[in-house]
């Protein structure tokens, strides 16, 4: 299983023997909670948390599926390297991360939800400027009159 952070929030490889594999970006991402930094370094050390990096080719596919799907504006550097790296390694994700768990689904990958229910519901995210009333690429304005994107799952 690849961890991303808000696994580590919910205590998930603390409380389990299994091995876990996150991304050094994750990593990263949870060293200000020291508790869990803490826990996270015996972990390693006891060989039960693996750090690897994604390989290139598997984060320009992690890109262009979330680009594809919607979520990419959604996703930061930590969210893609998870993506990346259950691409190259065929293993599930859990995240209760609802932009992650959609593109991970887009590529068809597993993810299971921790402190959350999960989506009920998983798309492609379509982005709309309620101005011109144009369907517009993601991002945050409308590249024509600059009103705010609005986005529905379609």
């Amino acid at each position: 299983m690849i961890l991303d952070a808000s696994a580590f929030y919910a205590g998930v490889p603390f409380g389990s023997p299994s091995t876990y594999h996150t991304t050094p970006e994750v990593y990263e991402e949870i060293e200000h909670i020291k508790r869990a930094q803490r826990a996270a370094d015996a972990l390693q050390e006891m060989g039960r948390l693996v750090v690897l990096s994604p390989q290139d080719d598997h984060v320009r596919r992690a890109r262009a599926a979330a680009l594809s799907s919607g979520d990419l504006p959604q996703l930061s550097i930590p969210d893609v390297s998870v993506l990346a790296l259950a691409s190259q390694t065929g293993m599930d994700i859990i995240t209760d991360d609802y932009a992650v768990s959609n593109a991970a689904h887009y590529m068809g990958i597993r993810s299971h939800a921790v402190m959350t229910s999960g989506p009920t519901v998983r798309g492609r995210w379509l982005y709309r400027c309620p101005a011109c009333r144009k369907g517009r690429p993601p991002g945050d304005a409308c590249d024509i009159c600059g009103t705010p994107l609005r986005r529905r799952l379609r």
